[in-house]
């Protein structure tokens, strides 16, 4: 009996780890998604990678706070027709971590070119990192909280 338990603890890790492994894959598929919905400005693309009461901060801070997903949608919408038209995005990296097996963060570290952003010459590359909150929902990973941050770069001389 003792080795059945044993037996059955080694088989539910591994079968936990194949499991893990699996949403973390899935996770940075997300990462993917969102640089391949960008890069066609397919609002509808990238808005289906969110929860619909998704609480998503912009690199804008206060001012870019977006409460739920038809927001995000409008904004996002509305940028790409004005500052985003030519940006092309870059997901440089996805890393994460599992608070459960349903709840993860994920640090993204992202690039663009091609913004229309008054702090940089068009054509600067831009960087920075999003730190997402997901959670598995009916058997899909979706962002239910986003915190955007661009990386400034140096001034000259720093």
């Amino acid at each position: 009996m003792k080795y059945l338990l044993i037996s059955f603890f080694m088989a539910t890790s591994v079968l936990n780890a194949i499991g893990q492994a699996g949403d973390e894959q899935a996770i940075k598929a997300i990462g993917t998604a969102w640089q391949d919905a960008w890069n066609r400005h397919d609002m509808d693309a990238l808005t289906d990678l969110l929860a619909e009461d998704v609480d998503f901060v912009t690199v804008l801070g206060p001012k870019g706070w977006l409460k739920g997903k038809a927001i995000f949608k409008e904004a996002h919408t509305a940028m790409h027709k004005s500052l985003f038209t030519e940006s092309v995005w870059t997901t440089k990296a996805t890393h994460v971590k599992f608070v459960r097996p349903d709840l993860a963060t994920a640090r993204v570290e992202w690039e663009t070119t091609g913004d229309k952003v008054r702090h940089i010459k068009h054509g600067t590359p831009r960087f920075g990192i999003f730190t997402w909150v997901l959670e598995k929902q009916n058997g899909k990973w979706l962002i239910i909280a986003s915190q955007n941050t661009e990386i400034i770069p140096p001034l000259p001389g720093q």
